[in-house]
């Protein structure tokens, strides 16, 4: 045993269980192929690049009061927390002990029954005592200190999770705020048409009371009119399901007034995100960076695992004072020193041992295919994003125009109504067919805005 003692710390001193960490060779592309490989923008806050200042209003509020933020962070104190416990768990530790105690004993029991008989030997006694215990693990193989790197990896981690949670939150919130602006412009454009359907059905009514117009000629418009009057509805509503679901997102019951939708009105239209290079990805994404990192904390803890192989050192000590008499606590006969080197191995425990290491690695080997799978559908995301930006464009061009062809056709009709060419029904029914063109463009505006936004978010933010 004594040889032991004095040879482990010069045999374990060589043996650092474990590995050093090495990021892995990961299938990264060398360019984008959707995307143009632009330089990478300086982190801040891209949702600006909307331009809406209504927008900008709700995301500041979000990022400071929605509950899965706060939920991230505490997250994050807790990570914090363990990483400290790790560090400390290396370093030697001390307490400071102290009692004072009297107890009488039974005269009927124990050694109580011989103060009845013993002169001298007293049924009360006095217990003082006081002193420091200190004590150290020794991290002869290296286990603690993997242990640290695993907890830190598990801060990474989480810091990285509240990064997620506010590209999340805020991906939604700008995602609900282009539904509801939509939402609104075609709430207006149904108004629009109702009013015209009213208008055509009161001049068809007008006309088939003076014989001008057979009564059948009444149906149509009639029906697209009671149409129109079953859309309102659903389009007042999907307005308020928006407005209800903003406020939840800022922190807010749904039912909360939003002044800050006054700001601004409209669709914001975006601007290009930076696309940089895939391997940007790796820093910029926070699920990827959250999945190193648990690919980190895995690696670090087969060495952790390993380090039960070989045998544990610890010193402990004691100084400090005992004595059954008030009178001689302090003095120098009544102080205690104690010190001492203790030891534990699992030597006969190296099956279970073995089980602890094989599942450690297993979970590291499932962190690495999680890693390697996310970069995967990350840059997956990254080129579909991009794709459909490119595609809602050139649809949007194509809505412009066939809406530009459409406002023409109604001029013309506006014209030729002047002049007495047509009737003002005929006039009516030419800006009824403008509206589709309206509705077509701004379908395609909010897809192009969330396609910018998908594009965003497929970037890491």
């Amino acid at each position: 045993m004594k040889l032991l003692i004095v040879f482990a710390p010069l045999l374990l001193a060589g043996c650092a269980v474990g590995s050093a960490y090495n990021a892995p060779a990961l299938p990264v592309a060398d360019a984008w192929k959707a995307a143009a490989a632009t330089p990478r923008p300086v982190a801040g806050a891209w949702w600006k690049g909307f331009g809406d200042p209504a927008l900008d209003a709700l995301v500041e509020q979000a990022l400071a009061g929605n509950p899965d933020i706060d939920v991230a962070l505490a997250r994050v104190e807790q990570a914090r927390a363990g990483a400290g416990m790790a560090k400390a768990a290396q370093l030697p530790s001390a307490n400071v002990t102290g009692s004072l105690a009297r107890s009488q004993q039974s005269l009927e029991d124990g050694l109580g029954r011989l103060a009845r008989y013993v002169p001298g030997f007293g049924r009360t006694q006095d217990r003082a005592q006081a002193g420091i215990e200190a004590g150290w693990d020794l991290d002869l193989a290296g286990g603690l200190r993997r242990g640290r790197e695993a907890a830190l990896a598990d801060l990474v981690a989480a810091q990285a999770g509240t990064d997620a949670a506010r590209l999340a939150v805020v991906g939604d919130l700008i995602d609900t705020y282009l539904g509801l602006r939509g939402a609104e412009a075609q709430l207006s454009a149904v108004e629009q048409r109702r009013t015209i359907a009213q208008e055509r059905l009161d001049i068809m009514r007008r006309r088939a009371s003076v014989g001008e117009a057979a009564t059948n000629a009444l149906e149509e418009p009639t029906a697209t009119l009671a149409v129109l009057d079953a859309l309102l509805p659903q389009a007042r509503g999907g307005v308020a399901v928006a407005k209800g679901r903003l406020a939840i997102l800022v922190g807010k019951p749904a039912s909360a007034d939003l002044p800050e939708l006054a700001l601004a009105s409209g669709i914001p239209a975006g601007s290009d995100p930076a696309a940089g290079v895939p391997a940007d990805l790796l820093r910029r994404r926070p699920d990827l960076v959250v999945a190193e990192a648990t690919l980190r904390a895995a690696h670090a803890r087969v060495g952790q695992a390993l380090g039960e192989y070989w045998p544990k050192l610890s010193l402990s000590g004691l100084l400090g004072f005992a004595s059954n008499s008030l009178s001689s606590f302090g003095s120098g006969d009544s102080s205690v020193v104690q010190g001492a080197v203790g030891l534990r191995w699992r030597l006969f425990d190296f099956g279970r041992v073995d089980a602890e290491i094989a599942r450690a690695k297993g979970a590291e080997k499932e962190a690495l295919a999680s890693y390697r799978g996310a970069v995967l559908r990350g840059g997956e995301q990254v080129e579909s994003a991009f794709a459909r930006l490119a595609t809602a464009r050139a649809a949007l061009a194509s809505r412009q125009d066939q809406a530009a062809a459409l406002d023409r056709a109604a001029a013309r009709a506006g014209k030729a109504y002047a002049v007495g060419e047509i009737s003002r029904d005929q006039l009516r029914a030419a800006q009824a067919v403008a509206l589709d063109g309206v509705d077509a463009v701004r379908d395609a505006q909010v897809e192009v805005a969330r396609a910018v936004l998908g594009c965003h978010r497929a970037l890491g933010g």
